[in-house]
């Protein structure tokens, strides 16, 4: 996808998000904040320590130690609060983080690359938190306070946006699936298993934390849902259009095959959840 349509397609991405979340459930979350400050450090810390211990681990190269970071350190996926809806967790909850990490991410993204150890020079981390508030946190807060102040047209929006709005995304992702398909080919084999491995430890330690903290577990089903869902058109975005390097999307695009099949996962695994704490009330 050309350079100069990507920010764009992002953009229109985020404002179509804003428009489906509500600042209330922000509001409403922060009469509980264990649980929302549980999963955000579990998302926005816990993620990308992760991958990093991962890269490590498996003696990544620097280009492949990014792309993974870089997918770790993204905000929540846009169909994460409905897949959450679907699987019986705390939609409330799981709006609030998509509302918090993707407003934060513009600078969030720059500091936890930079924290991780990971060289892309001062000025791309300032021109990437600049850039990521223009196309990113900017249209979504637009979106919300859209559905604020006028509810009925921004109702209606989000109706006509929803079909336009899948086909940019999945033609952002194919796009960018065959700019590099020569690429993903060559790095299947040793970025698939890391991917894998990212997504599966994500979620199993958002899973661990009503054992650690004691928050429900519809509440750590919540978390590990957002923990899983990563938005992978935040991560194209920057890898193709801040960094210049599109080859760096690689884990990006794997990681969004991966994360809609443990959604599979989680959907079944909800009413589970729900029994057992029906068992234990």
């Amino acid at each position: 996808m050309a350079p100069v349509v990507l920010p764009f397609a992002l953009a229109f991405l985020m404002f179509a998000v804003g428009l489906r979340l509500d600042m209330g459930q922000l509001v409403g979350t922060a009469s509980r904040p264990v649980p929302l400050l549980t999963g955000l450090m579990v998302q926005m810390l816990g993620l990308p320590a992760l991958a990093w211990l991962i890269s490590q681990l498996l003696s990544f190269s620097p280009d492949l130690a990014l792309g993974l970071m870089i997918i770790a350190v993204c905000p929540g996926g846009i169909t994460s609060s409905y897949v959450s809806l679907l699987a019986g967790a705390d939609v409330a909850l799981s709006t609030a983080m998509t509302i918090f990490t993707s407003i934060a991410a513009s600078l969030t993204i720059p500091v936890l690359l930079d924290l991780s150890g990971i060289a892309i020079g001062a000025t791309s981390l300032i021109q990437m938190a600049l850039v990521m508030s223009m196309v990113a946190a900017i249209p979504l807060v637009l979106g919300m306070a859209l559905r604020a102040w006028a509810p009925r047209l921004a109702e209606r929006l989000k109706s006509r946006l929803d079909v336009p709005a899948k086909v940019v995304f999945s033609g952002v992702v194919l796009a960018t699936f065959w700019q590099n398909r020569f690429a993903l080919m060559a790095a299947a084999a040793t970025a698939g298993p890391a991917v894998i491995l990212l997504n599966g430890a994500g979620i199993l330690l958002a899973l661990s934390t009503v054992l650690v903290v004691g928050i429900s577990r519809r509440q750590a089903l919540t978390i590990a849902v957002e923990t899983g869902l990563q938005n992978a058109a935040v991560a194209i975005f920057i890898c193709s259009s801040i960094l210049g390097q599109p080859e760096l999307a690689v884990p990006a695009l794997l990681y969004a095959v991966v994360m809609n099949l443990t959604a599979l996962l989680l959907l079944f695994a909800g009413p589970r959840f729900d029994v057992a704490r029906a068992a234990t009330d």
